[in-house]
């Protein structure tokens, strides 16, 4: 008998003696199912929630912002920020005749619409890979965000605003007579003052509207007629207001677009510079100002640069223990602790220690975990409160992922160790770590239960970033689609099918052949299911063509069901599959490979309690 693979997918135990003294029992594939702490269940599949513009460009990042009622999701490809808190349609589609052909209006109009169209919240941007941190201060909430290509943002739960030196005004206007040109230099034909046209806010009253502007010199004065190089041209209604502050650094030859990474320790923002060592950071409860360099490249010995930071909370209590630490990490896998409160005073900053990890997978591939940050390495996902015991040769065996090494080993090798990215998923107890995709393979995501530490492999999901919000996982992929998890029985309409290979056992007899005659799988599970049964001997671990899908029992299903017989929300009885199987074969280390189909919106949620063979056993001959 094989158990429920409570213990996970295994990649690290010998393989003549898989199941060690205690040991739950281990999977050596486990793809599409999420083991608990009692069984092993298959996964829901993914739904298409968004697609982001109609260029195809993939989707960067994700973030959301949450205060009170007010509570957004967003998306960005490498040039636009999407508010995807409510999407009309999930595609994008144009209607079109048998052959394909457009239909089209007169006038050369055609029918369709894009899923995100006039969604669009932040434009103009040179890069898509927003880092993103929700600060409060006495002034308000706000999202700070910075790329390293771009200028960064501030949204103040209503709009996006660039940062740059010297702050976005609003200047109102009234009695309009041409157009402002975004980009092109204001003039006040009274005061003199000048500003650059950031953006232009329309009213709904023809000829009204604000002028968001950068760079002002002078002061603007109510009802002076004010005009644009292009030749726009109003009335000043009333004078400038600054919305949100700016950032400029000492020198001046810097911008935001040099700032790659935010976090915030103390109530005061932290910023790392693109390529390099330096360090900066705000006044506290400040989103603007001029920052202060914090410089490091004489604390890190060898050398690369700054990846992330973050604050990293341990219960250690006394007045100098690891309790509120700034964390300064690399490229090259070395992590700098701080301690105090501001960074200007000797008296109350110091450094706790400097200490060395494998190689960070990129600047999103860290979970906070309680007060501790695990971050995905070269050497497996290693809490940061073990690299401070142990030395960096004796890391991996503490990390994370110790159970699937080899596995990750591999990926590291195969699929580049850059532009993983990590996320919890609370709500499910889930873990998830999303290498990138390699060039000719399939998409692949490491996920672990966040209460027992088992793995396992979700197939076909391919996340480049993904986000928390409204307790859903959500999670950008290519070509401009946004997924939601864990969503009915289809991957984007698309049938998957859950593998459970256990650990090969010799059932204590490894020099005895055996024969199998019949196997069954005992699976709990909201539909009958159609699973394939196969022997596997001597630790060949080669999948046979998967089964059909289970079929469903869609009395209750939406849009399939029968009106006025069928019951619409009855719940589906929870049944035992538990037939016999017959299976052939022959070999000395057996394992019986269970394979399951999911190809219904109707989910199965199948649930492995245990696999069992009847075999026979030859008589060893001397």
């Amino acid at each position: 008998m094989f158990p429920a693979p409570t213990g996970g997918w295994i990649a690290n135990r010998n393989l003549a003696q898989p199941q060690g003294q205690g040991l739950p029992q281990g999977a050596a594939i486990l793809d599409n199912y999420f083991p608990n702490s009692t069984s092993a269940v298959l996964r829901r599949g993914k739904e298409l929630y968004a697609t982001l513009g109609g260029d195809g460009q993939d989707v960067r990042s994700l973030f959301s912002y949450v205060v009170g009622t007010n509570r957004k999701l967003f998306a960005s490809n490498s040039d636009t920020i999407f508010d995807v808190t409510n999407v009309p349609v999930a595609f994008n589609y144009m209607i079109a005749t048998e052959n394909d052909d457009p239909l089209e209006t007169e006038d050369g109009d055609t029918f369709g619409q894009n899923s995100t169209d006039g969604l669009d919240v932040f434009t103009g941007a040179l890069g898509g890979d927003w880092i993103v941190v929700q600060f409060a201060t006495t002034g308000g909430i706000f999202l700070v965000g910075v790329n390293g290509e771009s200028e960064g943002f501030i949204y103040d739960g209503t709009a996006f605003y660039p940062i740059v030196a010297g702050g976005v005004w609003a200047l109102p206007y009234d009695a309009g007579v041409t157009d402002f040109t975004e980009g092109s230099l204001l003039t006040g034909g009274t005061s003199g003052a000048t500003g650059t046209i950031l953006s232009v806010v329309p009213s709904s009253t023809p000829g009204e509207g604000a002028l968001l502007l950068n760079g002002i010199t002078g002061s603007f004065q109510d009802n002076e007629t004010i005009t644009d190089a292009d030749g726009g041209e109003a009335l000043a209604s009333g004078v400038e207001t600054n919305v949100v502050p700016g950032i400029t650094f000492p020198s001046g030859s810097l911008t935001t677009a040099d700032l790659c990474y935010v976090w915030i320790y103390k109530n005061r923002l932290f910023f790392m510079q693109k390529e390099s060592l330096d360090a900066w950071y705000l006044p506290v409860d400040q989103i603007g100002g001029e920052l202060t360099k914090f410089p490091l490249g004489g604390v890190f010995g060898r050398g690369g640069a700054l990846l992330f930071g973050y604050t990293w909370s341990l219960d250690a209590g006394e007045q100098g223990g690891l309790s509120e630490q700034c964390v300064f990490v690399t490229s090259e896998g070395e992590v700098a602790v701080y301690q105090g409160n501001n960074p200007s005073e000797a008296a109350s900053w110091s450094k706790v220690g400097v200490y060395r990890i494998g190689r960070p997978l990129g600047n999103k591939a860290f979970i906070r975990a309680g007060g501790d940050i695990v971050v995905a390495t070269t050497i497996g996902f290693v809490p940061l409160s073990q690299a401070i015991q142990r030395d960096y040769a004796a890391l991996s065996p503490t990390a994370v992922s110790y159970p699937i090494e080899d596995a990750w080993n591999e990926a590291t090798v195969q699929r580049g160790q850059t532009g993983w990215a990590c996320e919890v998923w609370p709500d499910n107890q889930m873990v998830v770590v999303s290498p990138p995709l390699a060039d000719g393979g399939n998409p692949v995501l490491f996920v672990a239960n966040a209460r027992t530490g088992a793995w396992s492999r979700f197939t076909n999901w391919q996340a480049i970033c993904m986000e928390v919000f409204e307790g859903e996982l959500y999670f950008g992929s290519s070509e401009g689609k946004l997924f939601k998890a864990n969503v009915s029985g289809l991957d984007d309409g698309a049938p998957y099918t859950g593998v459970y290979m256990p650990l090969f056992e010799d059932f204590g007899s490894p020099a005895s052949l055996k024969i199998p005659e019949l196997a069954r799988a005992v699976q709990r599970s909201r539909l009958e299911v159609n699973e394939l049964l196969t022997f596997h001997a001597d630790f060949n671990m080669t999948m046979p063509a998967a089964p059909d899908a289970s079929a469903s029992e869609a009395s209750s299903v939406w849009g399939v069901g029968i009106w006025g017989q069928s019951t619409w929300g009855s719940p589906l009885p929870t049944l035992i599959n538990q037939k016999w199987r017959s299976v052939g074969g022959l070999g000395y280390a057996c394992s019986v490979s269970l394979q399951l189909t999911s190809g219904d919106p109707v989910p199965t949620d199948a649930e492995i309690i245990r696999v069992e063979l009847t075999y026979q056993t030859a008589e060893i001959v001397t």
